[in-house]
């Protein structure tokens, strides 16, 4: 079943629900006693003279049903994009709610020309019918709407938006209108005291005039004071709620944009005060595992931690195609003898910051550091077809970097550098290797030690890059022409095949 059948058929079930509710009040409202907020004689005349009309009758009788009937059809039969569905089954509670408060305040278009023929025809006063059920219409309206968006705004929660949206994101749907928890309240307050208490002081008011009687100051006074009492108590509750709620969201924009260091100042003992704890236990949570996060990436490879972080347990190794790039300086153990520790490892640091550019920049990981030797690996754990040539741009970018730190280090008066580069493409292993309760991502392979090798050969040849036939042969033709020249048929130590070797001319 598709979206749109999905927000029909729930549409269908939620217009059968309002129907019923509006017939059923309606008909509570028609066979209850009438009301005497107009006076006795003139009430009695109004309803004889509205008996008399049977289109009235009906209007009034079918009206708030059977409009909202017919909108809430309109709305859910439209023809639009499936896209544009699930969009407007957000706004579906609004739609019928709007449908009903219209099909109830349609009686004040109904009764308005009813009022004007009746005056013509037996001299009632129109501001006091209109006013009587004009008032009665609308605060009907309002009931049955807050009642009506309440009830849907559940059922939508509790069945069609979960199905539409299965990965939440609701609140990013751009609906004309949506009641907020303040106005909500509002109404309620409207409902649950104005009503009530306008609708009482209007039928004693009647009561008194047909007695002959006036309404006391007194009681007025005691009327209104418990509805201004009322009207703070619903002003300082939405308060209470909607102020914490605003500051709740804005937090969780600033946790959004990865701002950890967020946390609430609500400071209460109520269901609020626990949830703010809650968010602030959340985004410290948050903020000790982007640490983590932070600090795990600085001890292996940023892709490689998020490449672990994303495929977990499920982490298992597999057999990939890669290029293994060695790189080591040489005569580094000559020269480190000669300088305090602080300065070599502020030397090493310098270095690899250098180099290790020069890698991340052509997508290739830094596996591992091995004293002064850097091993590095295109093609895991991301997949990359390219990756001999990216392993080669990053040889020769690396050459510029070193030869750019030598001019740093020799204006500072310091010795120059200087490195050996092997490269090697074919099959390893890739995954995590270890202990149960220490591991590390990294690949192990004949083209491992091979690489191994011919980095090593560098000093042999007096050369600073050397590749092998298998990594030239996935190069461009647009980078060979940059200058690869052919080295020898050398022996790697463990490998019966002698193999053909190539450097790349420096520029």
């Amino acid at each position: 079943m598709n979206n749109t059948s999905i927000f029909r058929k729930t549409s269908f079930a939620y217009t059968i629900i309002i129907t019923f509710l509006n017939a059923a009040v309606n008909i509570m409202i028609l066979s209850s006693p009438q009301s005497s907020t107009i006076q006795n004689d003139i009430a009695e005349k109004w309803q004889t003279f509205v008996n008399s009309i049977p289109a009235v009758v009906i209007l009034v009788t079918f009206g708030p049903f059977t409009l909202p009937l017919i909108l809430c059809l309109c709305y859910i039969l439209k023809k639009t994009s499936e896209e544009k569905t699930v969009k407007r089954a957000v706004s579906l509670p609004m739609a019928m709610a709007t449908a009903t408060f219209l099909g109830w305040i349609s009686n004040i278009a109904i009764m308005f020309p009813t009022a004007v023929l009746a005056k013509n025809a037996l001299g009632l006063p129109i501001r006091i019918i209109l006013t009587a059920t004009g008032l009665s219409s609308f605060m009907i309206g309002i009931s049955m709407f807050t009642m009506t968006y309440l009830i849907l705004e559940n059922l939508n929660q509790k069945y069609l938006l979960p199905k539409l949206f299965p990965n939440g994101k609701v609140s990013s749907v751009k609906t004309l209108f949506r009641p907020t928890f303040g106005v909500l309240l509002a109404m309620t307050f409207l409902i649950s005291s104005i009503w009530p208490v306008t609708s009482l002081l209007s039928e004693l008011r009647t009561i008194l005039i047909n007695s002959g009687l006036t309404i006391s100051k007194g009681l007025l006074f005691i009327t209104f004071v418990p509805l201004l009492t009322a009207a703070y108590v619903t002003f300082m509750l939405s308060k209470k709620i909607v102020i914490p709620l605003k500051k709740l969201t804005q937090a969780t924009e600033h946790i959004k944009m990865g701002d950890y260091k967020t946390r609430l100042n609500i400071i209460t003992n109520d269901e609020m005060g626990i949830l703010a704890d809650t968010f602030n236990d959340m985004t410290a949570s948050l903020e000790e595992k982007e640490f983590i996060r932070d600090t795990f990436g600085k001890v292996v490879d940023p892709n490689v931690r998020d490449y672990l972080i994303k495929n977990g347990k499920s982490l298992q190794g597999e057999s990939r195609e890669v290029t293994v790039l060695f790189c080591d300086i040489r005569n580094f153990t000559a020269m480190s003898e000669k300088m305090m520790p602080s300065e070599v490892v502020s030397l090493l640091n310098r270095y690899f910051t250098a180099l290790g550019k020069c890698i991340s920049a052509h997508r290739g990981i830094i596996n591992k550091y091995i004293g002064d030797a850097i091993m590095a690996i295109f093609g895991v754990p991301m997949e990359n077809e390219k990756h001999a040539q990216d392993a080669c741009l990053a040889a020769i970018d690396m050459r510029e970097a070193l030869a750019q730190l030598n001019e740093e280090l020799c204006t500072e008066g310091k010795n120059t550098l200087r490195f050996g580069i092997g490269m090697h493409t074919g099959k390893v292993f890739a995954g995590t290797i270890g202990a149960t309760d220490r591991m590390e991502y990294t690949i192990i392979g004949d083209t491992v030690n091979t690489a191994s090798r011919m980095e090593s050969l560098c000093k042999t040849y007096s050369t600073d890059i050397l590749l092998s036939e298998a990594t030239l042969s996935q190069l461009s033709d647009e980078l060979k022409a940059k200058g690869i020249t052919y080295v020898d048929e050398a022996s790697i130590r463990g490998k019966e095949d002698k193999i053909k070797i190539y450097t790349l001319n420096a520029n």
